[in-house]
């Protein structure tokens, strides 16, 4: 056997030839019966642009449904893989978006759009590290990606990086060919990262390379004023041209100083100046209002602002600036002064109202001005213009029926029309809904309308507990009022309001105070008795200073002076309370 497998050389150098030779074409048989033919990818093409076409009408799942008959037709194709992540990430399915991104990336790594959405996916699930990984495998492995720089930047704030977010943009100001673009922001890294001297030595360096820069000199001086180098920072700002950045920043340093003399010429020159920036100027305006009376005259801050009026009369932002500066000039005024400003706030709300009237806020300062100083002729007439403009809120309906119930030419009917208006336009509101509530309350008290006293009242506010502002007007009115009609029927809602709310002490002082009124001191003395023994942590000073009341009555004179002091420790207590201890009698 031995003697037939001894061949020569050449023979056994021919079989092996032959033998690789058909081997190779063997495997280029079979790859060729594996790659897709051409027809077969058109089909896939034409499954993509089905997909497409319900990824924009949102059917998600029909196009998914194309896509992965796509896929079934050439596995390798890498967009449907990118489309199903783009599906995936709108749904919310994270996981299988970055599955299936990861396939197309696999496919065509060089793809740059791959990443980002890879990235996108990992954010969503807010692993920043992992889009920085992302992002990173992109500036590897594709190219044209500038515009994406700052996104990886931003990923690397959020994880604390800043070194690295720092040469995100410096590669940024690199690849655009836009040198310093971003010193602002990496001066803002740097001190996040607690290279303060880092920051300024790189500021300092961009002042002496481009002395021209005034934005460089500005971003300097900022720095070094807020570093505590503020005779550096003014030495940097004399030095720049005179514009109202720097001005403002000087301004700014010798106010802290405290030396507002050398600051005023300044803040005039800035006013007077045409052709200065206005929002500069407004900022200015603001912030010198905003600093305390004793760095800054108030009567200089009026001339400004009139200077301000003077050169832009109809200009809305400074009318609104005037009113805010007036506002707390008022507050800041001696009795002398106050009216002048707070009448000079007024005119110009009344001015922004008139050049924009369907401004809501502006509205809504004027309704709640006229409200709290009780102006109500002004209100109605307020009220009335303000509600064309403003048909469905409750606030509006609210201050209209209170200008209609207290103007000498309201109507009492239409007030009571309003607040069931704004009761129904007040909605979740409860503060809202408790001050319009109390209203009808007391216009129903007023008014005698038994049946409309029990319908106001028995709305208690949902937070727990009985309308307490409710309950102090019913407090208030028993105080003067004997009606026995009445108090019976505020009894019966005080009784079904406990049932409700069992552990608020003002309901059972209101119900005792009730109790007291008509006459049934020993019914009250017990009442309240049970309360203190079952709810000792929720007992109000209101309800002892009734507590003594009732004792009072029963001639228990020592037990009632007792339980007045006790009152009047706890707090909340009518003003009568002093004499009753003084006099040991009932007021």
């Amino acid at each position: 056997m031995k003697k037939y497998l001894q061949l020569s050389p050449f023979i056994f150098a021919f079989l092996l030839f032959c033998s690789s030779t058909e081997a190779i074409a063997q495997e280029k048989k079979e790859k060729e019966s594996k790659e897709v033919s051409k027809y077969e990818r058109a089909n896939a093409e034409y499954l993509m642009i089905d997909a497409q076409k319900f990824y924009l009408l949102e059917d998600y799942e029909r196009a998914i449904a194309f896509l992965e008959q796509s896929l079934e037709v050439d596995k390798d194709n890498h967009a449907a893989h990118f489309k199903l992540g783009e599906i995936y990430l709108i749904q919310r399915k994270y996981d299988k978006g970055l599955k299936a991104i990861k396939k197309a990336q696999e496919i065509k790594p060089d793809n740059k759009f791959y990443y980002i959405l890879a990235a996108q996916l990992h954010k969503s699930q807010s692993n920043l590290q992992a889009a920085a990984s992302e992002y990173e495998l992109m500036l590897k492995n594709s190219t044209d990606y500038r515009e994406y720089l700052l996104d990886l930047a931003d990923v690397y704030v959020g994880l604390g990086n800043y070194d690295g977010a720092i040469k995100m943009l410096e590669l940024t100001e690199d690849k655009y060919n836009i040198p310093n673009k971003f010193t602002t922001q990496k001066k803002e890294l740097l001190i996040q990262a607690g290279k303060k001297k880092e920051a300024l030595d790189m500021l300092k360096k961009l002042t002496e390379d481009f002395p021209t820069n005034e934005s460089y000199k500005l971003e300097y001086a900022d720095l070094l004023s807020s570093t505590g180098q503020k005779t550096e920072a003014a030495d940097i700002l004399k030095s720049t041209a005179t514009s109202s950045s720097s001005n403002f920043l000087l301004i700014n340093l010798k106010l802290e100083e405290g030396d507002f003399e050398a600051a005023k010429p300044m803040i005039t020159e800035i006013m007077t100046n045409k052709e200065a920036d206005l929002g500069a100027k407004l900022l200015l305006m603001s912030n010198l209002s905003a600093a305390g009376s004793d760095k800054i005259s108030l009567s200089f801050l009026d001339q400004q602002q009139k200077t301000l009026y003077s050169i832009y009369p109809n200009d809305i932002e400074v009318i609104k600036t005037g009113e805010k500066v007036y506002s707390t000039l008022a507050e800041k005024a001696n009795s002398q002064d106050k009216a002048a400003y707070e009448t000079q706030a007024l005119t110009a709300l009344n001015q922004l109202k008139d050049l924009n009237p369907s401004d809501y806020e502006v509205w809504n300062q004027l309704l709640t001005r006229a409200y709290n100083q009780k102006s109500w002729e002004t209100l109605l007439t307020n009220s009335e213009d303000a509600l064309s403009y403003f048909p469905n809120q409750g606030l509006f309906y609210y201050y209209y029926g209170n200008a209609q119930l207290y103007s000498s030419n309201g109507d009492k009917e239409e007030a009571n029309m309003a607040f069931d208006q704004a009761l129904k336009l007040a909605r979740n509101d409860e503060f809202l809904t408790s001050k319009i509530q109390s209203k009808k309350l007391e216009f129903a008290l007023e008014e005698g309308n038994t049946k409309e006293i029990r319908t106001a009242f028995e709305i208690p506010v949902a937070s727990g507990k009985a309308d307490s502002e409710a309950i102090n007007l019913m407090l208030r009115y028993l105080n003067d009022h004997r009606e026995q009609e009445i108090i019976k029927d505020v009894l019966v809602v005080v009784d079904d309001l406990i049932k409700e709310y069992p552990r608020d002490g003002d309901l059972f002082h209101l119900k005792a105070k009730v109790l007291f009124q008509l006459g049934r001191f020993a019914d009250a003395k017990q009442l309240i008795e049970n309360f203190i023994r079952q709810k000792p942590a929720n007992i109000s000073g209101g309800l002892l200073e009734v507590y003594g009341d009732n004792l009072f009555m029963l001639n228990q004179i020592d037990a009632a002076v007792e339980q007045w002091k006790k009152a009047k420790n706890t707090g909340n207590t009518s003003d009568k309370i002093d004499k009753k201890i003084a006099d040991k009698k009932y007021y």
